[in-house]
C-alpha cells in the first residue's frame, strides 16, 4: 500500500481588517490509492480536508462586497440579536422548539471511510485548536477544549472511558476559540481568545477575548478586545499579566485582567504574531511573521516592557515567509520555522534562553514531516520533566528523546497504530511527562505514557462540522451528512447516537433518491462523487476531471448539486458559465475516473454552457418538482435563472434569466414552494439583503430580510425553504442557527430565532414529507431534527383522521374563522403538491368532518385550508392515512416520543381504536404518579400532544396513555 502526498496548498493572505483580501490558492490533489479485495478496481483513501481551499471558498461567499473583507464585528452583533430573539421566543412560544440533537456522539469508519486505528474503533469529533488542563485540578483530569466552531466543552475526568463532555456556552458556539489561558494566581479566571490566524477565513472568525471568573461557567467579552479578531496565542505570567499575540494587531499586554491593553509589539518586526511563550525564568518569547518574514525576539521584563525593550538573538533560526512555532522549558527552546513550501526542513534549538540557535542533529521524516501544510497545522511541546524529549506535530507526530539527535514517528493518521487524526494543532504535555493531549482536525487524542500509545477522547464531543444533509424518505432515523475534514456520515438511530463514516475525505453534498432510496450519493470535493445502489451498504466512486490529471478539478471546492428524483439526473456546478450534467448516476460504472482528456468523459456526462449564467460560477442548484426537467441555478454574481429541458439541452443554450431586482451577491439556495410561481432565494454575503421571494415565477422579487432595518441580523443565510404546503411562511438556516417567520411580509417580515436550537452556523435543511421532519446540518454542533409543525407554530386548528371501511374520515375544529369563511380539503401523495378534493363552509358549530373515498388506500396526505373573507389563508397540520396501517387491532399504541432524552418539551404521538376519555400520566419507575391530566378524544385515529417537562428532575420516567381500560406506556429520560 502506498500513500502519496496530501494536498499541497500554496496560499497567500494579505491583510484582513479594513483591507482587501488577496487569496492565491493552487493545489496538487494527490489521491491515495490501494488495491482492494473482492475484485474492486481500487479504493481511494481521500485525504482529510483541504483547509486552504475551504477557506477561500468561504471567504468568497461571505465577504461584504463593498468592503472586500468579512466584517467580523457583525457576527458578534448577530449572535447578540439571536440570543435576544431566543429569549423572547422561549417565553412566548413555549409549546414549540423541541429540537432533537442527533450528534453524532461518536463515529466509526465504515468499509469505505478513512481507515483509522488498526481495529477501526477510534472516533473523531471535529477541528480543535484550543485545549486547557485545569490547574485547579491536582489530578489533571479536568480538561477544557474548544471546537473551532462548536463552543467550549469541559470534562472533569479525561481518563474516563468515555470522558463525559459538557458544553459550557451556547453563545460561544461558532466562534473560533483559538487559545485558552488560565490565571496562575486565581484558577477561576480563564481567558479564551478567538479567531484563527493561519488563513482560516471560512467564516469561523474572531470577535475578541472572552473572560470567565467562575471557572468557565459564564463568559464575558472584554470590550477593549473587539479589534483582536485573529488571535494566535495567549499566555499569563506568574502574577497574572496577560500577553496576547494576534495576526493583525501585534503583541498586546494587559496588567489589569483584560480591561485595558498596551501595544508592546517589538520594534522593527511585523505585527502578525505567530507564537508567544513565557518561560519559568520569566522571559517572554515572541515570533512574528505569518506569510511574511519571521522574526524572533525576547524580553526579561515583560510586565513593564515597551516595544523598545525586546532583544534580538545573537544568532537566529532562519527567516522564512510562512509561520513558526516555538516551545520553551526553562532556557531550552525548540523552533519550527515553515518555509515557502510550507515544510519545516530544519528544527532549531536553543539552550541559552533564545540567545543563540542551532539545527537539531537530525530531522523527522527527512524534513518533509509538515507535508506542505506548515502554514496550517504545526505544533510542538517539551516534556516538562526532560528537555531532551520533544514532540512535533504536522500531518503526523514525531518524538525525540535525545534533544533532536534522532526522531521517531509516534502516530499515523490513516490505519494507524497508534492512530491520531491528521492536521495536529496543539500538543499539551503535562503531569511530569506522563500525559499528553493532542488536538487536531479530528478532535482530541490522549496518552498516559508520554506518546507511546494514544486513545481518542472524542466520544460525546458533538462538534462535527456538517456542510450538508439528506433525509431518507421512509426510514425515519436514516440521514446522510457531509462533514468538513471528516467524511460523509450515515445516521441510523433515534436521538443521540453514533454514525458510520461511509466515505472519507471532506464530506460535501449528499442526496438520497426519494422514489428509489436504494440509490444514495455523497461527494468529496469538486465533481467527485460516491454512490451506493444498496441502501448505503456498499459504495463506489465516480470522479470527473477537466484535463488529463486529477489536479484539474472544476466546480466549487464544496460543490453544490441537486438530484432529480424523477429523471434520476445529477445537476451540479462546473466551470464558470456552465453547469455539469450527469444523466446516468444510478448505472454508470463505479470506481472509475473520467477526464476530458484520457480516459474521456462518458457521453452521459457533460458541461453545458448556459447563457443566463452570464459567465458566473454556479453556487446553488434546485430541480423543480412540478415541471419536468426544469432546473434552477443561482450564481456567485447573484444571478438566478432556469433551464427547461435541462436533461437534453446543449452548450450555448440561453436559459431564462429571472434575476431582475436581485442583488449581486453569492446565492446559497433556491427554494420552490407549492408551484413554480413561488420561489425563494437566499444569500451568504454580509452587507447584502439575504432573502427574496417571488410569487410570479421570478418576474419580480420582494426583499423579505433587509440587512439594515430588518428583524434578521446582517449575517449569511445558507439555506431557505417555504413551510411545507404554505407559501406565506419560511424557515432559513443562518450563521447563528435556524430562524423562521410566520408571515412573509416584505421588508416588514418578522424573523424569529428558533427556540431550542443552538446559536451555531447552520448550512443546510432537508425535509421529509412522510413524518414532516426537518433535519438541520450545523457547522460545529452536528445534526438536529424536528417536525416542521414544531419549528413553525401551526394555526389554531388541528386535523385528525381515520379509516372507516373504504372511506377516509377527517375531523377538525375551529372557532376563530368568521362567518363566510370556507374550508378546502386537500390531498397529496407526497405531502408537497396538494389537490383540492372538497369544500366545507363555516358553520355555527366549531367542529367539522369530511368523508372521502380515495382512489388508493396507501399513504394519502390530507390537510385543511381555511380561507377568511379577507383572503387570509390558514392551514391545518398534515395527517397521513394508509388503510393497511390503520389501527384496527383495538389497542392504544404510543407511536413516538421525542426528544428522548427530554429537555423542556416532549412530543408524544399515539393511536387509539375508539373515542373516550383519555388519561395521560407521567410516573416514576416505581409507579409514583408525578403528573396527570385528562382529555376527551372524540374519535379514533392518530393524535399528537406536546407536554412541558422542565419541572421534572433528571432521571427515568414512564409516560402512559389510558383509554377505556386500554393502556400504552413508554420510558423516557429527563436530562
Amino acid at each position: 500500500m502506498q500513500y502519496l502526498s496530501r494536498l499541497i496548498l500554496k496560499v497567500m493572505l494579505c491583510s484582513l481588517y479594513f483591507t482587501t483580501f488577496l487569496i492565491l490558492s493552487c493545489s496538487n490533489n494527490s489521491h491515495k490509492k490501494n488495491s482492494t479485495e473482492k475484485g474492486e478496481v481500487f479504493k481511494e483513501n481521500d485525504e482529510y480536508d483541504g483547509p486552504g481551499e475551504a477557506a477561500a471558498f468561504e471567504f468568497m461567499r461571505t465577504k461584504d462586497p463593498a468592503l472586500g473583507y468579512v466584517p467580523t464585528e457583525r457576527l458578534l452583533l448577530a449572535k447578540e440579536l439571536t440570543m435576544e430573539s431566543k429569549a423572547t421566543s422561549q417565553r412566548t412560544m413555549s409549546g414549540y422548539g423541541s429540537w432533537v440533537e442527533r450528534g453524532p456522539t461518536s463515529d466509526v469508519a465504515g468499509r469505505y471511510g478513512n481507515p483509522r486505528d488498526v481495529a477501526n474503533t477510534a472516533s473523531t469529533s471535529g477541528r480543535i485548536r484550543a485545549t486547557l488542563v485545569d490547574a485547579a485540578d491536582p489530578t489533571g483530569k479536568t480538561v477544557y477544549v474548544a471546537g473551532i466552531d462548536g463552543g467550549i466543552w469541559k470534562t472533569t475526568d479525561i481518563t474516563a472511558s468515555p470522558a463525559v463532555w459538557v458544553p459550557l456556552s451556547d453563545f460561544l458556539t461558532n466562534l473560533a476559540i483559538s487559545c485558552f489561558a488560565q490565571d496562575p494566581t486565581n484558577a477561576n479566571i480563564i481567558y479564551a481568545c478567538t479567531g484563527e490566524s493561519y488563513f482560516n477565513v471560512d467564516a469561523v472568525i474572531g470577535v475578541g477575548v472572552f473572560k470567565s471568573t467562575d471557572h468557565g461557567g459564564t463568559w464575558t467579552l472584554l470590550p477593549a478586545t473587539t479589534t483582536f479578531t485573529k488571535a494566535t496565542k495567549m499566555v499569563c505570567d506568574a502574577v497574572g499579566n496577560i500577553y496576547l499575540g494576534t495576526k493583525t494587531t501585534g503583541l498586546r499586554r494587559s496588567n489589569d485582567g483584560g480591561t485595558t491593553w498596551t501595544n508592546i509589539t517589538p520594534a522593527g518586526i511585523v505585527a502578525d504574531i505567530c507564537d508567544v511563550e513565557i518561560s519559568s525564568t520569566g522571559r517572554l518569547h515572541v515570533v512574528s511573521g505569518i506569510f511574511s518574514t519571521q522574526t524572533y525576539r525576547y524580553t526579561d521584563i515583560p510586565a513593564t516592557a515597551t516595544s523598545a525593550d525586546f532583544t534580538a538573538p545573537a544568532s537566529a533560526f532562519p527567516s522564512y515567509n510562512a509561520r513558526a512555532e516555538i516551545a520553551v522549558s526553562g532556557n531550552v527552546l525548540y523552533a519550527l520555522p515553515a518555509n515557502g513550501s510550507y515544510q519545516v526542513p530544519t528544527i532549531y534549538k536553543s539552550t541559552n534562553g533564545g540567545i543563540t540557535w542551532s539545527p537539531t542533529l537530525s530531522q523527522p521524516g527527512g524534513g518533509t514531516w509538515a507535508n506542505y501544510q506548515g502554514w496550517y497545522a504545526l505544533s510542538v511541546d517539551i516534556n516538562p520533566a526532560d528537555v531532551n524529549q520533544v514532540i512535533v506535530g504536522g500531518l503526523d507526530n514525531y518524538k525525540t528523546t535525545d534533544g533532536g539527535a534522532t526522531w521517531t514517528q509516534i502516530s499515523t493518521w490513516v490505519n494507524g497504530d497508534p492512530y491520531v487524526h491528521a492536521d495536529n494543532h496543539k500538543i499539551t504535555w503535562y503531569d511530569g511527562g506522563n500525559k499528553l493531549i493532542i488536538s487536531n482536525d479530528g478532535g482530541i487524542f490522549y496518552s498516559t505514557d508520554g506518546g507511546n500509545s494514544f486513545i481518542d477522547k472524542n466520544k460525546g464531543l458533538r462538534i462535527k462540522q456538517f456542510y450538508s444533509v439528506a433525509a431518507h424518505p421512509t426510514n425515519l432515523n436514516y440521514f446522510l451528512a457531509g462533514a468538513q475534514d471528516n467524511g460523509t456520515h450515515q445516521f441510523n438511530n433515534a436521538g443521540l447516537s453514533s454514525t458510520i463514516e461511509v466515505n472519507g475525505g471532506d464530506g460535501a453534498f449528499t442526496a438520497i433518491d426519494q422514489n428509489e432510496p436504494a440509490y444514495q450519493f455523497s461527494a468529496y470535493v469538486y465533481n467527485a462523487y460516491n454512490r451506493s445502489t444498496d441502501n448505503g451498504v456498499n459504495w463506489g466512486r465516480v470522479r470527473f476531471y477537466t484535463g488529463s490529471t486529477t489536479s484539474s478539478n472544476f466546480g466549487q471546492f464544496i460543490n453544490p448539486y441537486s438530484y432529480d428524483n424523477i429523471g434520476n439526473i445529477i445537476y451540479a456546478s462546473a466551470q464558470a458559465g456552465n453547469f455539469f450534467r450527469w444523466t446516468d448516476p444510478q448505472t454508470l460504472g463505479a470506481n472509475n475516473y473520467f477526464f476530458t482528456g484520457t480516459p474521456a468523459w462518458p457521453a452521459t456526462a457533460s458541461q453545458v454552457t448556459l447563457g443566463a449564467l452570464n459567465g458566473s460560477n454556479v453556487l446553488a442548484v434546485a430541480v423543480s418538482p412540478y415541471t419536468a426537467n426544469r432546473v434552477y441555478f443561482g450564481t456567485q454574481g447573484g444571478g438566478v435563472c432556469y433551464a427547461d429541458g435541462a436533461n437534453t439541452i446543449t452548450s450555448g443554450s440561453a436559459g431564462v434569466n429571472i434575476s431582475t431586482g436581485l442583488p449581486p451577491a453569492s446565492v446559497s439556495c433556491i427554494a420552490i414552494g407549492t408551484n413554480d410561481n413561488n420561489l425563494m432565494v437566499s444569500y451568504t454575503n454580509y452587507g447584502k439583503n439575504h432573502v427574496y421571494i417571488s410569487s410570479n415565477g421570478g418576474a419580480s422579487w420582494t426583499n423579505v430580510a433587509p440587512f439594515t432595518g430588518g428583524s434578521l441580523p446582517d449575517m449569511p443565510v445558507r439555506w431557505c425553504m417555504f413551510a411545507p404546503g404554505d407559501n406565506s411562511k419560511a424557515i432559513i438556516a443562518t450563521e447563528t442557527g435556524v430562524w423562521f417567520t410566520q408571515a412573509l411580509n416584505g421588508s416588514s417580515t418578522v424573523w424569529t430565532s428558533s427556540p431550542g436550537f443552538p446559536a451555531v452556523r447552520t448550512d443546510m435543511l432537508a425535509y421529509r414529507s412522510l413524518d414532516g421532519t426537518i433535519a438541520a446540518a450545523t457547522h460545529g454542533r452536528g445534526l438536529w431534527t424536528q417536525t416542521a409543525a414544531s419549528i413553525l407554530p401551526l394555526n389554531n386548528f388541528t386535523l385528525r383522521g381515520r379509516w372507516t371501511g373504504n372511506t377516509a374520515e377527517l375531523n377538525w375544529s375551529n372557532e376563530s374563522l368568521p362567518s363566510g369563511s370556507t374550508f378546502e380539503i386537500e390531498s397529496s401523495i407526497d405531502a408537497i403538491s396538494y389537490t383540492k378534493i372538497g369544500t366545507v363552509s363555516k358553520s355555527i358549530i366549531s367542529t367539522y368532518s369530511y368523508k372521502y373515498i380515495p382512489p388508493t388506500s396507501q399513504n394519502i396526505f390530507y390537510r385543511i385550508k381555511g380561507t377568511e373573507q379577507t383572503g387570509t389563508v390558514k392551514y391545518s397540520n398534515i395527517v397521513r392515512l394508509s388503510k393497511n396501517n390503520n389501527n384496527n387491532n383495538g389497542l392504544v399504541e404510543i407511536t413516538k416520543l421525542y426528544p428522548n432524552p427530554v429537555n423542556d418539551l416532549v412530543s408524544i404521538g399515539f393511536t387509539v381504536p375508539e373515542k373516550g376519555m383519555a388519561t395521560y400520566t407521567i410516573t416514576s419507575l416505581t409507579g409514583q404518579i408525578i403528573w396527570s391530566r385528562q382529555e376527551r378524544l372524540e374519535f379514533s385515529g392518530n393524535y399528537n400532544i406536546t407536554e412541558y417537562a422542565a419541572a421534572l428532575k433528571p432521571g427515568n420516567y414512564v409516560f402512559s396513555v389510558l383509554l377505556n381500560g386500554r393502556k400504552s406506556s413508554q420510558i423516557f429520560i429527563k436530562k
